[in-house]
This record gives structure tokens, C-alpha cells and sequence, in this order.
């Protein structure tokens, strides 16, 4: 028996499942839920008293000061900007807006939208002050938004307030994008939680399962948000580098020891592409675990590609005919 309880905060449903060990501590797990409106009312975009929209509004005329946790934020997302040589940067947000993703809808810009957005996108025009804890822009126009990130951090935050107050048995999950696990389904089991792997287009369909234990997962990919021109699937996934949508997988999903790394790795990663994380992976022992899906020759059909060893509670078919 599970207790489950929901928060809607950052536009995702935010669920923690508890224990039955843990049941009895639900009403603190109903408190500590309403961090995630603290957390959103600093990291969005979409109020204009939020500390990214004051950074937004005047950091390419001077320094904004912001707090210990949104600087953190930040550094740890131009680690991953470095990292992964741009696949990963917060100030792509011109890009996404000038393709109509921002409004949902998907739309094809012209060459020139195109080049103007990438013009006032560039990780490394971030400028940070680590003794006064502040944020630049050396470009006109630029801008960081926290969506490919932001939800991961939400999720380790509350993690940490959930243990704070004696839970020790719990998932959570924002979306079901991403998901955090500690301890056990079963208390005492050592078996962790079990987690489906969903298709990217039918999300009801499970693709493979896998275990959870005290770790995160996080799956990005353009299977839900797209559109076609000319005959052409654009996907919502934006590659900042080039400025187009990117990405020879339908979803990537990545396993780390924490919630926020993994929202940054699967992002990354996905507009790096297979052979990209194929090498990374054989490279980079302290990379997390990943498992993409692949689109194959029939509508629908897909085949998924682990990129690491995993205990699979369903394991992958070989057959791509899901």
C-alpha cells in the first residue's frame, strides 16, 4: 500500500509516493510540498518579481545579486554548459521562443529569426562574481531561463526537506519527466523502487522497467512536443549551438545520484546524439547512466538502446515493434 499525495507547481503535477513504513508521516510530506512554490516563485520566467525575471530585466546593464541557491543553480548549469561544449545552455530560451515552442504551438522561423536568436544565446557571455554573488550578460537581449533544469533541482530540495523531517521510503515525481527514489518500495527490501520506461510517443505503453535506489532519472526527448513542415518532424528540443532542433533520438533518459544532474544530462545529451553519448559514456565512468529510444522504419515503431549496465526489472525487447 502506497499513500500518494500532489502538488501542481513549475505547470507539472508534482507526486510523492510513500511507503507504507512512511505513511505515517504524510502530513509533514503535505508541508513540505509547499517548497515548491518557493522554489518556483524564484526560478521562473513568467513573474516578474522572480529573481530570474529581475536578472533578466537589467543584467546586461549590471550585475544582479541573487541568493546562495539560484547562483548555485546557475554555476552547476555553466558546468554543464562547459561540460557538454554548449549542448546544454540556459540562455537558449531566444531559440525555443523565435521556433514557437514557448507558446507551444511550433513554428518554422526563417534563416535570418534563426541567426538573430543564436546571436543573443551563449553560455560563456554569462559573467559570474563569486564574492558578490551576482550574475552579468556581456550581450544585449540575452536571458537564462531554468526550465531544462529547474524541475530537478525542485525535486533534490524537497528530497532533502522530506529526510529532514524522518522520511526515508519515498519517490517522487514532477511530470512524470523526472523522478527521485530513496530507500525502498518495501522497507528493508534493498530493492529500491520499480520505474517503467514509457514510449515516447504512446506513454502508456512501457517500454522496460528498471530499479531505482537512492538515485534520479530524468527522460527528455521531442515526442510529445513537435510539429511537421513540409513534410519535416521538428521537435522542440533546440540544439543552442546551431539554433535548430537536434537530436537523432525520440528520448533519452538519464540516471544519476541526483535529480539535477540528471534533468541537465538528459537535455545535454539528447542534442548530442548517439554516437556523441556512445563515446562519452565509454569515456567518462562519472557520467550518469543512460538509455535512449530509438525511432525505427514503422510508425511508432522504436527500439531501445542502453548506453550502460542496469537491473532491469523489465528488460528491453529485441524486437523494435513496440
Amino acid at each position: 500500500m502506497l499513500t500518494t499525495i500532489s502538488h501542481h507547481a513549475m505547470a507539472a503535477d508534482f507526486s510523492v509516493l510513500l511507503a507504507e513504513s512512511d505513511a505515517h508521516l504524510v502530513e509533514a510530506a503535505f508541508e513540505a510540498l509547499e517548497l515548491l512554490d518557493r522554489i518556483e516563485a524564484d526560478l521562473t520566467v513568467y513573474r516578474e518579481d522572480s529573481e530570474i525575471s529581475q536578472v533578466n530585466a537589467v543584467a546586461s546593464e549590471r550585475p544582479v545579486t541573487v541568493s546562495e541557491s539560484t547562483y548555485r543553480l546557475i554555476q552547476r548549469s555553466i558546468a554543464w554548459s562547459e561540460k557538454t561544449a554548449g549542448a546544454f545552455d540556459i540562455t537558449a530560451g531566444p531559440l525555443v521562443r523565435v521556433w514557437g515552442f514557448t507558446e507551444r504551438r511550433g513554428r518554422k522561423p526563417t534563416a535570418a529569426e534563426v541567426q538573430a536568436a543564436v546571436a543573443q544565446v551563449g553560455y560563456t557571455a554569462v559573467r559570474l562574481d563569486d564574492e558578490q554573488r551576482s550574475v552579468a550578460f556581456e550581450r544585449p537581449g540575452m536571458e537564462v531561463n531554468l526550465g531544462a533544469i529547474g524541475k530537478g533541482f525542485a525535486l533534490d530540495e524537497l528530497t532533502k526537506t522530506l529526510n529532514a523531517r524522518g522520511l526515508q521510503n519515498f519517490l517522487i515525481h514532477g511530470g512524470g519527466s523526472s523522478v527521485i527514489a530513496r530507500g525502498d518500495q518495501v522497507a528493508g527490501s534493498g530493492q529500491g523502487w520499480a520505474v517503467g520506461i514509457s514510449h515516447p510517443t504512446k506513454p502508456k505503453l512501457r517500454l522496460a522497467g528498471i530499479r531505482l535506489r537512492d538515485e534520479a532519472l530524468s527522460t527528455s526527448g521531442s515526442g510529445k512536443q513537435f510539429f511537421h513542415h513540409r513534410g519535416r518532424r521538428y521537435g522542440h528540443v533546440i540544439d543552442p549551438r546551431s539554433g535548430y532542433p537536434a537530436g537523432d533520438l525520440l528520448a533519452l533518459t538519464a540516471i544519476a545520484d541526483n535529480a539535477t544532474d540528471a534533468e541537465a544530462c538528459s537535455t545535454a545529451y539528447f542534442v548530442c546524439g548517439i554516437d556523441a553519448i556512445t563515446a562519452a559514456a565509454e569515456s567518462d565512468p562519472d557520467l550518469p547512466r543512460m538509455i535512449g529510444v530509438r525511432s525505427e522504419n514503422r510508425q511508432d515503431s522504436v527500439r531501445v538502446l542502453p548506453f550502460a549496465e542496469f537491473e532491469w526489472v523489465d528488460p528491453p525487447a529485441d524486437d523494435p515493434s513496440h
